[in-house]
């Protein structure tokens, strides 16, 4: 490549790499008087719990980070706070019988109903029962998310608090339709209180009538999906026949309470049924799962739903500067590993410095476009092997090429022959890191998982990074420099300058 084309090919990477670190890293105002701000792609990128910071928005930036915790109560089953409260306004003879419909339990945690949950001054088994499988269909449901950082344990034997990412849009949507349980029912009317039932008919599962429900995405648009089957397609089309001329609105419930609402103008006759409503993937991700685990889980007829209580907002686990700490620390460790070098490898240093930028920003925006994966612990860890991964790998291969220099090889031949060297040595090493980040990633949970993803897309631009791009740079700067050796700082066992 000669000198001119080369130029242009450093210039244009150049621009590409500036250009993607601006929108990637750099906030900026678009309003008058820095009222409005750009947010930059990291401030984007979904936090962990364990990590706080700010995201920028003019005077009064909002705090992310941290996580919201949500305590869900069987029916049955009040906290002590709600009993207490509704105590205080009674009194007298109502008072005194309040008092004895609740059993104090976990030295009076909880409260449990005498009439639903205690017989004899014991949990019936019928309610444990309930309880567990209520317990399993949640924990069903989160997992389906998928969302890192996603926490459920059981409280005081009978109550279930829920942790989420607060920067997770949808936690509290999620909090909510997650916990309808019981049969779900499809109705047709003008309102939910008067609508008619379609199905499931008395006695027949509701697997008689729907396969399931699932999310597609197309032009842009997110669709709920619901799946039907000959019975149930039948008796949709059959309810829906006078919709042309009075309308009418399909109901979707769990528990009795509304998942979905259908306007219907002409007569539904499909198998599978596509619903939009501005729904977000997550929003979609959500009501598909209630329905499709409703489906799932439709020989459980007698769950109740878990009611909503406390919602806490908990602050990030390591405190609200911790994210400023990290990033801190990653930029002064990169900037030291990217000096090591230029002080090593004089002007070459260049070269892994744009390798290590393709690194960054490609991983960067994986993390912010895959919705498993956030900035937290896990994928910094990840991050960190990776790229220190990288690093010695663009090391040795400027070591293997400063060792055939100096036997007196030329600088086109010393490269090429160092790469040869060591480069299937390399390929092997990030193949087995991907392999185990894959293998991490397939068989673990969702906080493992996130690792494990991200380990495997760190060695997959980890090495296309050293194998391929870090040579091309180099490729490039070394046929604008009029001294190749002194570039690299490589020195022969008798030295002589090279033209």
């Amino acid at each position: 490549m000669g000198k001119v084309k080369s130029a242009i090919c450093l210039c244009a990477i150049t621009l590409i790499l500036a250009v993607l670190c601006f929108v990637c890293f750099v906030p900026f105002p678009t309003g008058s008087g820095g009222i409005s701000y750009y947010n930059p792609i990291i401030n984007w990128a979904e936090k962990s719990e364990d990590l706080g910071g700010f995201q920028f928005g003019g005077e009064d930036p909002a705090y992310i980070g941290g996580s919201y915790s949500i305590m869900l109560y069987p029916e049955g089953v009040i906290s002590s706070k709600e009993y207490e409260s509704n105590l205080r306004i009674l009194e007298g003879d109502d008072r005194t019988e309040y008092e004895g419909k609740y059993t104090a339990h976990a030295g009076g945690a909880l409260y449990l109903s005498n009439e639903d949950v205690m017989d004899g001054g014991r949990v019936t088994q019928k309610f444990s029962t309930s309880f567990e499988k209520r317990l399993e269909l949640l924990k069903e449901r989160f997992s389906r998310l998928n969302t890192e950082g996603t926490s459920i344990e059981v409280v005081n034997d009978y109550s279930v608090r829920v942790t989420m990412p607060a920067s997770t849009d949808v936690s509290v949507a999620s909090f909510l339709y997650f916990g309808y349980m019981g049969d779900l029912e499809v109705s047709f009317g003008t309102d939910l209180e008067s609508a008619g039932r379609i199905f499931p008919e008395t006695n027949k599962p509701i697997t008689d009538y729907m396969k399931g429900a699932d999310t597609r995405s197309m032009n842009g648009t997110q669709y709920v999906v619901l799946h039907f089957t000959n019975e149930g397609q039948k008796l949709i089309s059959t309810a829906t026949a006078t919709a042309e001329s009075s309308g009418g609105t399909l109901f979707f419930t769990v528990g009795g309470e509304q998942v979905i609402g259908l306007s219907v103008s002409s007569r539904l006759n499909e198998k599978d049924l596509y619903i939009s409503g501005d729904y977000s993937s997550d929003a979609a991700k959500i009501l598909s799962t209630v329905i499709d685990t409703s489906v799932d889980f439709a020989s459980d007829s007698e769950l109740g739903k878990l009611e909503m209580g406390e919602l806490y907002r908990n602050q990030a686990g390591f405190g609200k500067s911790a994210l400023m700490f990290v990033y801190l620390a990653l930029a002064v460790s990169s900037v030291a590993g990217v000096v090591f070098f230029f002080i090593r490898y004089r002007r070459l240093g260049f070269a892994h410095l744009y390798s290590f930028l393709f690194f960054l920003l490609a991983m960067l925006l994986c993390v912010w476009w895959i919705p498993t994966l956030t900035i937290g612990m896990n994928t910094l860890t990840a991050f960190i092997l990776t790229a220190v991964l990288l690093s010695v790998s663009n090391a040795v291969a400027f070591e293997n090429a400063r060792k055939e220099y100096a036997l007196g090889k030329t600088m086109t031949s010393s490269v090429k022959t160092g790469y040869k060297k060591c480069f299937w040595h390399l390929f092997e090493v990030h193949a087995v890191v991907g392999g185990i980040g894959l293998l991490i990633w397939g068989i673990a949970l969702s906080e493992l998982s996130a690792f494990g993803l991200t380990l495997a897309l760190g060695a997959l631009f980890s090495a296309i990074a050293t194998l391929a791009f870090n040579r091309f740079m180099w490729f490039v700067m070394m046929s604008l420099a009029k001294n190749q050796g002194k570039f690299c700082h490589f020195v022969r066992e008798v030295d002589d300058d090279e033209e």
